[in-house]
């Protein structure tokens, strides 16, 4: 869309007829920023728990040893969970009794609860670290681990007393890379209205969708999947990483590679063992799908969704990343293993605290279903 089509307001508009403004360049139109990001985890760690767990529920017992074996080298030291006591035998009251999972409404029951608490704890995060929320015109919600309404969206709305005509999405059941998509969004909310203000909540209880299954495909993702939420706030702003492009792409001959249904007993992950390679080969086959990734300078930063250890060593090989630009990725892996959408506002929130007194060119990439592939570049804006 041109400059002039962007401030076009119908035939009687009162920019129609302005010859000025179809000279503007577009570096002197205002552009959209990540002025700030904040996170939350729940409070429980239960990573090493999950792993003791194994031989009680997971069958044959050669299944939990290669569950075992993954997690020993996922590259993942701490998971947090919303579930206080989440494995126990029968009559333990723990969420999952070994035997006995439990139903995909009482899963829904519990985000119900939670979701609201941790989003919000973000949020509150979010207007601390900012000075305040005010002005919001527009909420994004991503998530794909729980659905109800009025949902996420009016309570995020009610805790911090926002205007009830606020403009409200939610971007649901996307995966991984569902904050990029919504980022995406709030980057063209800001362009077509340089006045808005939008608050993103991302927020996601992978833990609530553990699967009792001889699947091996289905389990392998819980060594990997965690709870968290992120909040963000897009605007005009000249602060945080300026926007510059957000791209999307899918590869749909990857399509049955990586999965998430709707089941009885909760949401069923497939994650198929050669996403990492196919990942590499599409990006390799159509490097212009991920924006300027393939013309990315040494010194760029970056932030790549912490699908996985062998995701972040594929895209490392494939863009010949140094173990330095591979830090921010990796330590979020790390410390939370992937909590889906929220895990690479993570890694933005990590480049935000590491800016310096000059400007950034940097990448973010994320992955899902699809096969999607869906990024941005952006440019850290220097701080004093």
């Amino acid at each position: 869309m041109g400059i002039g089509n962007r401030f076009d307001r119908g035939p009687a508009g009162p920019f129609l007829h302005c010859p000025f403004l179809l000279f503007i360049p577009l570096n002197f139109m205002p552009q959209p920023h990540l002025n700030a990001v904040a996170t939350a985890v729940p409070s429980h760690s239960r990573h090493g728990e999950f792993l003791t767990s194994l031989p009680f529920w997971v069958r044959p017992e050669s299944t939990a040893e290669r569950l075992r074996g993954i997690s020993a080298n996922a590259a993942i030291a701490e998971r947090r969970t919303v579930l206080e006591h989440p494995l126990g035998p029968p009559g333990s009251g723990a969420f999952y009794e070994y035997g006995g999972f439990p139903s995909t409404a009482r899963r829904m029951e519990v985000f119900k609860k939670e979701a609201p608490l941790l989003a919000c704890q973000a949020v509150d995060a979010l207007a601390g670290k900012y000075g305040g929320l005010e002005g919001i015109t527009h909420l994004i919600v991503t998530t794909c681990t729980g659905f109800y309404a009025p949902g996420l969206d009016i309570d995020i709305i009610i805790h911090r007393s926002l205007p009830p005509t606020v403009k409200r999405t939610i971007i649901g059941f996307m995966g991984c890379y569902a904050a990029l998509t919504g980022l995406r969004q709030a980057r063209e909310t800001v362009l077509s209205d340089p006045s808005a203000r939008v608050l993103m909540v991302n927020v996601e209880l992978c833990s609530l969708h553990l699967q009792e299954t001889e699947l091996f495909d289905r389990l392998v993702s819980f060594c990997l999947f965690a709870d968290g939420a992120a909040a963000s706030l897009i605007t005009s702003e000249a602060s945080g990483l300026r926007l510059d492009n957000c791209f999307s792409a899918l590869s749909l001959t990857d399509a049955d590679r990586m999965a998430w249904m709707v089941e009885d007993q909760g949401f069923a992950m497939t994650l198929d063992a050669r996403v990492p390679v196919r990942i590499r080969q599409f990006l390799a086959r159509h490097p212009q799908a991920a924006g300027g990734c393939a013309e990315a300078g040494p010194d760029d930063v970056w932030a790549l969704h912490p699908g996985g250890r062998l995701i972040l060593d594929a895209l490392q090989g494939h863009y010949r990343l140094t173990d330095r630009q591979m830090e921010v990725s990796r330590s979020v892996l790390r410390d939370f293993g992937n909590m889906s959408s929220a895990t690479i506002m993570f890694a933005l929130e990590r480049l935000l605290e590491q800016a310096g007194p000059e400007s950034r060119q940097g990448h973010a990439l994320a992955f899902g279903p699809g096969l999607t592939v869906e990024g941005a570049d952006f440019t850290v804006l220097p701080v004093s």
